[in-house]
């Protein structure tokens, strides 16, 4: 595989952006009755990161980064979860760990669900409507890629990781006011992502195509034919 300058950076930032949304899917805002989590408003970072990859490394390396940040995740998760509920009594600490983060085996479930779909369906969009497009219509897929995995992320992603926590309708009220959030903040970043995936193919020396490229996320290390 040809070695990269920043492959490395954006899987590193990519797993600190998503442990960190991880520990904040809790965390939850209300702004004048709209309820949006912590985690929503920072992972729009992760989408961006995710189309940049994909557009300039092709759904290959993108879908390796994703298997990276589901292990990453879960591994993290788990440490956290099994620390919180070992001698949940022993202090004051102990208490507020077991507290906040008894559940949060939900949060693994849910990571094991949700990124794999949301980011494989991203990086298909973008992948498969580049090759359609020759390369043209970014914002027009960037958009139609935004869309449609935020929804997938919310719809599988925050059932399974806060059902325990709040009732139907706040669940509800938070998925729909999350991913409203999430489109919006995604197509204000449209700008930086444009001038980011320019400023990254022209350091990396690379724009890739996934001409006959396999899209099963299990046989990554099939290669298509590069351009």
């Amino acid at each position: 595989m040809r070695e990269y300058k920043l492959y490395g950076f954006f899987i590193g930032l990519t797993v600190t952006i998503m442990i960190t949304c991880d520990t904040l899917v809790y965390r939850v805002f209300d702004i004048f009755g709209l309820n949006i989590t912590a985690s929503g408003i920072i992972f729009s970072l992760c989408f961006l990161i995710s189309t940049i990859m994909t557009e300039v490394y092709g759904y290959r390396l993108s879908v390796i980064n994703i298997w990276i940040v589901v292990f990453c995740q879960s591994l993290f998760v788990s440490l956290i979860y099994l620390s919180s509920i070992i001698q949940p009594d022993y202090n004051n600490i102990s208490a507020g760990y077991n507290f906040l983060f008894q559940d949060f085996w939900r949060v693994m479930i849910g990571s094991w669900v949700s990124v794999p779909v949301s980011y494989f369906i991203n990086g298909f969009i973008i992948s498969k409507l580049k090759v359609v497009f020759y390369g043209k219509y970014f914002l027009f897929r960037y958009t139609i890629g935004s869309m449609t995995t935020q929804a997938a992320l919310l719809l599988t992603a925050y059932p399974i990781s806060l059902s325990g926590k709040y009732d139907l309708h706040k669940l509800i009220n938070i998925i729909v006011t999350t991913w409203s959030y999430k489109v919006v903040i995604s197509l204000l970043l449209l700008p930086v992502a444009v001038w980011l995936v320019h400023i990254v193919k022209k350091i990396e020396n690379t724009d890739h195509y996934d001409w006959g490229v396999s899209y099963n996320p299990i046989f990554i290390l099939k290669r298509g034919k590069e351009k």
